[in-house]
């Protein structure tokens, strides 16, 4: 099970980030330094016992930061496991592990996760993903935290009654409330678990700041709260000082979008679909032409970043679902169910705005370039079940042509189909997903309940998607087990269900 978080000035635990083949991300946070900063000491070992030291020196933490610590560390060598550690004023933090990528390599394996609401679960996938040693690092597609008030609107699920309610209790606004949540979840033993274990590589999700947050706005965000413009950068901040993560630009605090290349096997592009998009919209306003989820600047980036690649694979980190969601035709009793995952809009009768499904002109853009490509494959988060899916500019045209292959991981405890509906995991949801199957051609498999984490094992020839889910979020527990398994042949567009 997961470690017991170190007493003294290290409660928040330490963490990884951000790897390169030569360099890594180091961030930890000290508590109860009773003055403004603090020295910290880290160093980086080929062990753990530290007798192999590679480098060490000194950082500050500093209540400007909220006393974070971030040291990127460089001059590593490629594809090779460091320990480290920090000390200030005679306190040992725990000795972690991390990774640098590969300089060239035939193999690839990542954990991929999304959607982490404290008050909604225990984070068990954390725990088994920090069990593995076969990962990598771990992709985050967002909703690192959740911003909500722990009595949320009508148009949010409430927790579970398994006593981990939100600190603050109220919903996230100023930079102390952004601040104060992201120690909650550092404070989490299953949270300390991975990050002690593997380096993370995170993009964002609406959670991070707000729910339906776009650019100039939420569709949570009250005039009470005050400017957009403020409360979005108490976010941007604090993730950056929580997160062991760097400025893709440093001149810009809120770009998130970069490419990570590993080896010449694969390249991964991640993509913020939230904080530069245009606002979520209903009805034939979706059919405006020019209406953008990526803006203008990451658009240009994102396909020219594509173009130019080299790599065997092509893999789109993106936070929200890019496949139709929707189709006409749907019987009325599984509308219902959809909407419950934000799957087709409140009043049943269309998409979910939120989705790509509200932007499609610019998705049937992206789908026409991608076409272009034999080595693309998606792989998203936010809606909170696991999907397998053949990705078409129009999926009920039996003479389309698949473009891609997308891969949507569950929840880590955010809330899914069987949660929010209140029944058994693994009961009333299954005749629902049979027929959902029936009407949506292009999703070759679904489970709307279970939550966990998702493994991409990449080769030159293949890559394969293990969908792991966890027995239980309502109690600490390390059961789980594997929900379904497919591979998509290089070049192939289809994923094919494995063994």
């Amino acid at each position: 099970m997961s470690p017991t978080p170190v007493p003294g000035p290290f409660v928040h635990g330490v963490a990884s980030g951000d790897p390169t083949t030569s360099a890594v991300m180091l961030w930890t946070r000290v508590s109860g330094t009773g003055g403004d900063a603090a020295d910290v000491d880290w160093a980086v070992s080929r062990d753990e016992a530290f007798t192999d030291l590679v480098t060490s020196g000194t950082a500050r933490a500093e209540a400007e930061h909220d006393f974070c610590v971030h040291v990127d560390v460089d001059g590593l060598e490629p594809d090779t496991t460091y320990y480290y550690g920090f000390r200030t004023a005679g306190s040992d933090s725990a000795v972690a592990r991390t990774r640098t990528l590969p300089a060239t390599t035939e193999h690839l394996t990542f954990a991929m996760v999304s959607c982490a609401k404290f008050n909604a679960g225990f984070f068990n996938a954390y725990s088994r993903i920090a069990a593995r040693d076969d990962v990598q690092f771990l992709l985050h597609l967002g909703d690192y935290i959740y911003e909500a008030s722990n009595t949320p609107p009508a148009s949010q699920t409430p927790g579970a009654d398994i006593g981990r309610p939100f600190d603050p209790l109220h919903e996230c606004v100023t930079l102390d409330d952004y601040r104060t949540r992201f120690a909650q979840y550092h404070a989490d033993p299953d949270v300390q678990a991975m990050h002690l274990r593997h380096p993370i590589i995170p993009t964002l999700d609406d959670h991070c700041f707000a729910d339906g947050a776009w650019r100039d706005s939420a569709a949570e965000h009250k005039p009470e709260f005050g400017p957009w413009s403020e409360r979005k950068a108490h976010a941007f901040r604090a993730r950056e000082e929580w997160l062991p993560v760097r400025r893709p630009d440093p001149a810009d605090p809120s770009r998130v979008f970069r490419s990570v290349e590993v080896g010449a096997l694969a390249e991964l592009f991640l993509i913020d679909t939230r904080t530069r998009r245009d606002e979520p919209v209903a009805g034939e306003a979706m059919l405006e032409p020019g209406r953008t989820a990526l803006g203008p600047e990451q658009k240009e980036w994102l396909l020219g970043a594509m173009d130019h690649s080299t790599a065997r694979w092509r893999l789109l980190a993106n936070p929200s679902v890019m496949s139709q969601t929707w189709n006409p035709a749907l019987p009325l009793e599984v509308r219902h169910p959809l909407k419950k995952v934000k799957l087709v809009a409140d009043d049943e009768l269309g998409p979910d705005w939120d989705q790509w499904d509200g932007y499609p002109v610019e998705r049937d853009g992206l789908l026409e370039h991608f076409a272009g490509y034999d080595n693309l494959v998606v792989l998203s988060g936010d809606v909170h079940v696991s999907l397998a899916i053949e990705l078409h500019r129009d999926p009920f045209d039996a003479t389309d042509q698949p473009i891609s292959v997308e891969f949507v991981t569950p929840s880590l405890t955010s809330q899914n189909l069987d949660d929010k509906m209140g029944w058994p995991r693994r009961t009333q949801s299954i005749p629902l997903e049979e027929q959902i199957i029936e009407f949506m051609p292009h999703w070759q498999w679904c489970d709307l309940d279970s939550h966990g984490y998702t493994v991409i094992d990449v080769t030159p020839e293949r890559l394969r998607a293990e969908f792991w889910h966890v027995d239980t979020v309502l109690e600490r527990t390390d059961g789980e087990s594997l929900g379904a398994a497919f591979t998509v042949a290089h070049g192939a567009r289809v994923p094919v269900r494995a063994g």
